[in-house]
């Protein structure tokens, strides 16, 4: 959902594409005679001119036929899009001292008079979609939601579910139960432990909801298409398997016009489930996403050693009268992917959205939990009624940081 420039171009095309691609451009293809279809609908009637390609969990199917003969069974179906270009929010380098503040963001929201009420609770799901997980972290392995209904490594689909020992989540390029990939950097390991990473000796590097689950789903690859296909398989996934959130730390401009993606989050709302996406890191104002009114986007706020910089917008951050709320994403200390056979205990610092949008993901996580009676919209009014106005540090961006900076001690209290 996030990027490290905004998109600047969209190409539309039914053919393949040659033309080389800027950093922040992307293309959007239409992938012929692929749809997405209801499996209920699909099972309903006998179609000799429909060929299933490939089951998206229990409830949808992608399939292969003429958009005519769909019109003729009078189902509802959406097209399949192939979208090549970067779309991981991809974290902003800069030099970072060692002396840099590795609990700015714990600080400036108050993590620690939050935890005294609550670290979170075990049953509070959160869903990362994101590019790996190093499920063996130190500060992890006791973090991932399991899949209590599937037997480890019998080679079954014991629950039925269509994925064979989904154990600890899935991943939807491969399609294996394989969400651990080294060498695709570190994204997601980071936005999961600034979720849920477990408290150790000190406050350094622990996520903000520590006693929550995680449930890691991998649905980007570098190397891989993006499609419309795996996007709403992803969020079916955690749909169907218990999340009450789901954290996207990745640009989602061009999915904003995609009516698949579009009315899997309606399903994913309508089930009480909350999405956050990050606005950004293109210094754009309005940027396309914003138009997907169900999703909660959150911009990102400078955090770490000067604390006259806290709270002013992020210079990459973007902003408009559609964000949110916004969250310290600048800088964010938290767990990383560690080298092939080195000691699993890596943590480094990050920036971007991506960083802020898990932040105000794992402080819903810490307000449900204390309320679990809470509706979705429950949760997202104590969030911005008690996010911190910022406005006097940001007057040139007034009504285009959503209702300023999230606080954890006040949402919870």
């Amino acid at each position: 959902m996030k990027f490290i420039i905004a998109m600047a171009s969209v190409f539309y095309l039914n053919v393949g594409y040659s033309v080389p691609l800027n950093q922040g451009e992307y293309l959007k293809q239409v992938i012929p005679n692929q749809y997405i279809v209801k499996s209920s609908e699909l099972n309903q009637k006998s179609m000799s001119d429909v060929k299933l390609i490939k089951k998206l969990g229990k409830n949808l199917a992608l399939i292969e036929t003429k958009e005519k003969n769909l019109k003729s069974y009078n189902i509802k179906y959406f097209r399949n899009y192939r979208y090549i270009g970067n779309f991981l929010e991809l974290p902003i380098k800069s030099e970072v001292s060692s002396q840099t503040d590795k609990m700015s963001h714990h600080t400036m929201i108050d993590t620690l008079s939050a935890w005294n009420y609550s670290k979170g609770d075990k049953e509070i799901i959160v869903a990362v979609t994101d590019n790996e997980f190093q499920t063996n972290h130190v500060n992890l392995v006791n973090s991932w939601w399991k899949n209590t209904k599937e037997i480890p490594d019998n080679n079954i689909d014991d629950d039925e579910n269509g994925y064979i020992d989904d154990v600890l989540g899935w991943d939807f390029i491969e399609g294996d139960n394989e969400v651990d990939a080294s060498g695709e950097g570190t994204h997601g390991t980071h936005v999961s432990g600034t979720i849920a990473a477990r408290v150790g000796s000190g406050l350094e590097g622990s996520g903000i909801a520590p006693n929550i689950k995680i449930m890691p789903l991998r649905w980007y690859d570098f190397d891989y298409d993006w499609s419309t296909a795996v996007v709403v398989e992803t969020y079916q996934y955690a749909i169907d398997h218990g999340a009450k959130i789901i954290s996207t730390s990745y640009n989602i401009d061009a999915l904003a016009s995609d009516e698949a993606y579009l009315d899997i989050v309606r399903q994913a709302v309508d089930r009480g489930i909350l999405i956050f996406n990050s606005a950004g890191n293109g210094r754009e104002e309005n940027p396309q996403r914003q138009s997907v009114e169900e999703i909660v986007l959150v911009c990102s706020v400078q955090s770490g050693d000067d604390k006259s910089l806290w709270d002013k917008k992020s210079s990459f951050s973007n902003y408009g009268t559609g964000i949110d709320i916004c969250a310290p994403g600048d800088f964010i200390y938290a767990p990383t992917q560690a080298l092939m056979g080195g000691p699993q205990d890596n943590y480094s610092f990050m920036r971007g959205t991506s960083m802020a949008t898990p932040i105000v993901a794992g402080v819903a996580a810490l307000v449900w939990s204390i309320n679990p009676n809470f509706t979705a919209e429950d949760v997202k009014k104590r969030l911005y009624n008690t996010a911190v106005d910022i406005k006097d540090i940001n007057t040139e961006y007034t009504n285009m940081l959503g209702a300023g900076r999230v606080s954890a001690k006040d949402a919870v209290y």
